[in-house]
């Protein structure tokens, strides 16, 4: 009875966020096997590269605007997320030169078609980024699960379809059915941003009295939250981000060759997806919610966590009892170093929202980016300066991360909140 008291304490989003992330989380592991089952590594490798420049780029065009979407709620979500989308498509436009440099490192070849790739990917991505954090406001229950759970079943479903039709694809850019597909599938989740150009209906305004006057009831138990970051902050802290993912995704191919990338990418693919979940499914819920929110963060990094370790013990499973092509045993070198540093980044983003209920945004920002810093040494200069073997190279990477994140989590948990907060709410431990 306890837990059931506890999850009608959760915000109205929960269930359909929950749901839909669960569903994309499938259509992720399902892809997952796909890409070890229907391809080859070098095209598993060239996907994942030109893939994370489009993150990196969408991104940085961000500066974290769906976050702040969801922590600003003093704000008509509508005309945020307009502007919002307008900002980026422009910051967006203006780093286009920086990602050319990138598609050029990244020595994937034909730099031209690698950049037109990653443009296409990133708007469409940061289209569906932002419209995620708009259905949480101003979406129904249906249009908050299916903006998350759509845009990845196509894409995993499109892939395949483009494996068996296309068996013969060659190893670079000639037949490219992985970004196809993804670009397809984030095509389709950007279209629930046309919420952001319908005005306010009859039910939307009979939605926000209700919420309203549920926050006029609850208002001395609901945490409160805010971003009090500048532009300039968000903006370095996101570039900080985008800069440690795109150098570990480019250097890798650089450093070791395009197999060895496939294998790291496309297992890091599959693994950081479930702390992704986290996020969207348990933080970014918590932000856009007016209510009390029971259910500890520690509770949702241990069942993460779990999750993060089934699933490398059945990628390892797989590999041994010659389930996968021959061609991915190299798998078995990076399981659980991305394993561990897969599991703290499950804490961290159980615990992502209090940084911003507890008015430590900007100290939070500011740790990140050191942290970021040191990690993109790491992936750039590693190797050249230690003489590192790829796996014993992830293994220093890993545990630096695990280190740094668990610290990070632990202070956190641990700082003082500056403003009142309910007992028993989602903050503590």
């Amino acid at each position: 009875m306890k837990r059931w008291k506890v999850w009608q304490s959760l915000p109205r989003a929960t269930a359909p966020a929950a749901l839909g992330s669960l569903v994309s989380l499938a259509a992720q592991g399902f892809l997952a096997l796909a890409l070890f089952r229907l391809f080859s590594p070098e095209e598993v490798g060239v996907f994942s590269a030109t893939s994370q420049l489009a993150f990196f780029w969408a991104s940085l065009a961000l500066a974290q605007s769906p976050l702040s979407l969801l922590a600003e709620r003093d704000q008509e979500p509508r005309a945020a997320a307009r502007r919002a989308w307008r900002q980026s498509a422009w910051r967006m436009l203006w780093l286009a030169p920086v990602a050319a440099l990138g598609a050029v490192w990244s020595g994937l070849g034909q730099a031209a078609q690698v950049w037109a790739w990653a443009a296409a990917l990133g708007l469409t991505q940061l289209s569906w980024l932002l419209a995620q954090s708009l259905t949480l406001r101003v979406g129904s229950l249906w249009s908050m699960g299916l903006v998350r759970m759509v845009p990845p079943v196509l894409a995993a479903t499109a892939a395949v379809l483009g494996a068996v039709l296309f068996p013969e694809r060659g190893e670079g850019l000639e037949l490219p059915v992985l970004l196809v597909s993804a670009c397809l599938g984030y095509l389709v989740g950007a279209a629930w941003m046309w919420l952001a150009f319908q005005p306010a209906s009859p039910a939307d305004l009979a939605l926000s009295a209700e919420a309203g006057s549920d926050l006029q009831l609850a208002q001395s138990a609901a945490p409160t939250s805010s971003d009090p970051r500048s532009a300039r902050l968000k903006m370095l802290h996101t570039l900080t981000d985008g800069l440690a993912a795109t150098a570990l995704a480019l250097s890798w191919p650089a450093h070791y060759g395009v197999q060895e990338a496939g294998w790291l990418l496309a297992l890091l693919r599959l693994l950081s997806f479930i702390p992704a979940l986290v996020h969207t499914a348990w933080a970014q819920v918590v932000l856009s919610s007016d209510t009390q929110v029971r259910l500890r963060p520690i509770h949702v990094a241990y069942g993460a966590s779990a999750l993060v370790l089934g699933v490398g013990a059945l990628v390892s499973a797989a590999v041994l009892w010659g389930w996968l092509d021959a061609r991915w045993q190299g798998l078995l070198n990076f399981v659980w170093p991305l394993v561990a540093w897969q599991m703290a980044a499950c804490f961290m983003a159980a615990f992502a929202h209090l940084p911003f209920q507890k008015g430590l945004a900007a100290m939070y920002s500011w740790l990140c980016v050191g942290i970021n810093a040191v990690f993109i040494a790491l992936c750039l200069v590693g190797s050249a300066v230690f003489d590192f073997t790829a796996s014993a190279h992830l293994g220093w990477i890993s545990a630096f991360m695990v280190l740094s994140l668990g610290a990070l989590v632990l202070w956190i948990a641990l700082s003082p909140f500056r403003h009142a907060v309910a007992p028993g709410s989602s903050e503590a431990l």
